[in-house]
């Protein structure tokens, strides 16, 4: 009993995670999208089918009455014309007659005539339907009015059949009779049901085909889709690597696919600044806590001029430890959007401001090597920043007797060409450098200086965080420029900042 409670209960999960799968699937994009396409096509197919099948009943009408109008009016005819000899008919025997040596019926119709207490009269080349003459003629009988022509239908033998029953006298007070054409018009009916049954049974194998190969594109299209949901699912705040497939083309669910692979790029990049933030924070932070503690820890209270000493030393350490919090959080923000706010700046001006601010760092020997002309755009405030830190580490390498210099260029456009002064051409480029005659920086360092915390191994100065040249390049990309050194061992180094050119 046990056993088989268990299998009941096992067959009743799979029974619930089946159902389970059943309403995920449902809930689908995928199915969305092809049963809201299906549902429109069919009921297309159904609007169509029926308004034809009516527009064809309708004018199933009006082609059956005026087949049968034509009876009565070559009947008609015949009157005017008289008899072949000459003269009226004065008898409907004899009427009726030559017109039924006339013209066979079609292949629905029966004409006959009969006089009423008299003959019945029928077609001289026979009756193309199979319809019982004295059930016409009674339900003619029963049915016709005097005078002019009437429609009735009637079902003989359970077919629907119209008659068009036309009174006739010749004279007045002579005997009079009837004209009947009859139509199986129900006939035409079932056959045109079973034509609109044959578009029925055609459009749900269309349907189908289209569901089938709906099912085939949708999947293919949505196979980006169905990774995205894959990727998303796998992504966390550890990992950022996987990325979506782009499938060829340039549709929507391709441009969502590079988008999303975009914002995976964007968001790990974030989060590798993060991280590099609190690395470094904790790398270079570590050294200054660990001083003040040791100092905190030998204080002796009692001493006045240990405290003062102590306490000079830790106001120093905590300057310096706001200081590189300030350019590790900026190095942060570098690759925001908002970081740089360009805006058109006229060269020469600037030029002139940058050295008015730089030339009080130390006593140099300070000069602006050319004046180039014409506005460039830029933040004026990030590029102010760059060009001190540049002049900052100039001065580092460099004696009261060396030279550092400020200078600025238009450079080659892609055609070569270069913009004259006042004005930039669209391409050209514009370059900002801060030249010194120091002690230079050897090649080997010239590789490493523009990584965060990296010195060079020569230096006249006092050693900073080693994150300025990282932040000036972080300046330069933020502008869509870079940052270059050219430098030679004892003859000084140029750091050359380039950025791209516009119209102003």
């Amino acid at each position: 009993m046990k056993l088989r409670t268990g299998t009941a209960k096992v067959a009743t999960i799979r029974v619930g995670r089946g159902w389970h799968v059943v309403r995920a699937g449902l809930r689908t994009v995928r199915f969305r999208v092809l049963a809201t396409v299906l549902g429109f096509l069919a009921a297309g197919l159904l609007a169509a089918g029926i308004t034809t099948l009516t527009l064809d009943l309708g004018n199933l009408n009006n082609r059956v009455n005026e087949d049968l109008l034509l009876q009565s009016g070559r009947l008609h005819d015949i009157v005017e014309q008289g008899v072949p000899g000459g003269g009226p008919y004065t008898s409907l025997d004899e009427l009726f007659t030559v017109f039924l040596q006339g013209d066979a019926p079609g292949r629905y119709e029966s004409v006959m005539a009969t006089v009423i207490g008299g003959n019945t009269f029928l077609p001289a080349a026979g009756q193309p339907g199979t319809l019982n003459a004295s059930q016409v003629l009674d339900a003619a009988r029963a049915a016709h009015v005097g005078g002019r022509t009437v429609f009735h239908d009637v079902t003989l033998d359970g077919r629907t059949v119209r008659l068009a029953i036309t009174s006739v006298s010749l004279e007045r007070g002579a005997p009079g009779g009837l004209l009947v054409a009859a139509n199986e018009i129900g006939r035409q009916r079932e056959q045109m049901m079973a034509s609109f049954g044959t578009f029925g049974v055609a459009s749900l194998g269309t349907l189908l085909l289209a569901g089938a190969v709906g099912f085939t594109v949708t999947g293919r299209l949505f196979v980006p889709v169905r990774r995205l949901r894959q990727a998303t699912e796998s992504i966390t705040f550890e990992d950022l690597s996987s990325r979506v497939l782009v499938p060829p083309g340039d549709d929507d669910v391709s441009q969502l696919a590079t988008d999303f692979n975009r914002m995976l790029d964007r968001l790990e990049a974030g989060i590798a600044d993060q991280r590099q933030f609190v690395d470094d924070a904790s790398h270079e932070l570590r050294t200054p806590l660990t001083i003040i503690g040791g100092h905190l820890q030998l204080l002796q209270a009692e001493d006045p001029r240990d405290v003062r000493e102590t306490q000079a030393l830790l106001l120093e350490e905590l300057d310096r430890m706001q200081s590189l919090v300030d350019e590790l959080l900026l190095l942060a923000r570098s690759g925001r959007p908002d970081f740089v706010r360009l805006e058109w700046v006229d060269a020469d001006s600037f030029l002139v401001a940058a050295m008015d601010r730089i030339k009080v760092l130390a006593d140099r020997r300070w000069q602006i090597d050319t004046m180039p002309g014409g506005r460039f755009r830029a933040d004026r405030n990030r590029l102010t920043q760059a060009v001190e830190q540049l002049a900052a580490n100039a001065v580092q390498s460099t004696r009261w007797h060396d030279v550092i210099s400020l200078g600025a260029a238009w450079v080659a456009a892609p055609d070569g060409t270069v913009p004259p002064a006042p004005s930039a051409l669209s391409g050209a480029g514009f370059e900002i450098w801060v030249a010194d005659s120091g002690c230079g920086i050897s090649a080997a360092d010239q590789e490493r200086i523009f990584d965060r915390f990296a010195r060079a191994g020569v230096s006249r100065g006092t050693e900073g965080s080693g994150l300025g040249l990282p932040i000036v390049k972080a300046i330069a990309e933020a502008h869509s420029g870079s940052l270059r050194v050219i430098s030679q061992v004892n003859e000084g180094s140029t750091f050359v900042l380039s950025l791209p050119g516009g119209t102003p």
